[in-house]
């Protein structure tokens, strides 16, 4: 094969969609799935999956802006966390493995030793965050559940969007005040992201 591969994307062409992974990321305790994924967030782009990256980095100890925009302080905090997380490419881009980080539980020290001005920018707001709901298998899946884990809801992180997530995600929902649907949008994205 000629196409491109980048690690960042467990190994995904870049240039054909339907390529299978050469490997599976040592990160991932999930299946591997091609369900609903989460957008690759690089420089340049703005919009919720942004806003909820920079959540996950403020957890970490990150100060920095929270506007919904990838700029360079953006990309600066990206390559930090990738060097420090562990296993990372360093690249600034946020995919795959990058995401499995943020979603994680934090390590609130990690972003102390981090800075980087903040210079204002206006991407447009486009790139959002999945709606999910049961059915839905995924990166995004993981994501979800990995993040009701840390809120302390116990259940199994495999990427799939099945009974018990939805009975996690309306319990979570209801706990922080939220209309309690079982469908995950941005007003649960925000929360999650705390």
């Amino acid at each position: 094969m000629s196409a491109m591969t980048n690690i960042e994307t467990n190994g995904k062409s870049t240039v054909h969609a339907a390529t299978i992974p050469a490997y599976t990321s040592v990160q991932s305790g999930a299946i591997l799935s091609h369900g609903v994924e989460l957008p690759v967030l690089s420089l340049g782009v703005a919009g919720e999956g942004v806003r909820f990256a920079q959540q996950r980095l403020m957890a970490y100890g990150y100060r920095i802006g929270f506007n919904g925009q990838y700029g360079s302080q953006m990309k600066a905090a990206i390559e930090h966390f990738q060097a420090y997380y562990g296993g990372l490419v360093v690249d600034g881009i946020i995919g795959e493995n990058t995401w499995r980080g943020l979603c994680d539980q934090e390590f609130s020290r990690l972003g102390w030793t981090f800075y980087s001005p903040l210079k204002n920018t206006k991407y447009p707001y486009n790139v959002n965050m999945p709606e999910l709901y049961q059915g839905h298998v995924g990166d995004a899946i993981e994501c979800l559940q990995l993040r009701l884990y840390a809120q302390g809801f116990s259940l199994f992180i495999d990427g799939d969007f099945g009974l018990r997530t939805l009975e996690i995600v309306k319990a979570f929902q209801h706990r922080e005040g939220l209309k309690v649907d079982g469908i995950v949008g941005v007003q649960t994205w925000r929360k999650l992201g705390e």
